[in-house]
């Protein structure tokens, strides 16, 4: 699964509380910012699909 936060600066604060929910749901989130397309900041969340014994 893949996530994607897009915010301008001003949003800081509320994209930094939706990124600490989803991560705390989700098991094994590998975190990736971005500030490569200016005024907008990009979070990138990939969760892995859980193994099936």
């Amino acid at each position: 699964m893949k996530i994607t936060i897009t915010y301008l600066p001003e949003e800081e604060r509320e994209a930094h509380i939706i990124h600490i929910f989803s991560q705390s749901l989700l098991d094994n989130v590998k975190v990736r910012k971005s500030d490569r397309h200016p005024p907008f900041k990009h979070i990138y969340l990939t969760a892995k699909k859980p193994e099936t014994p």
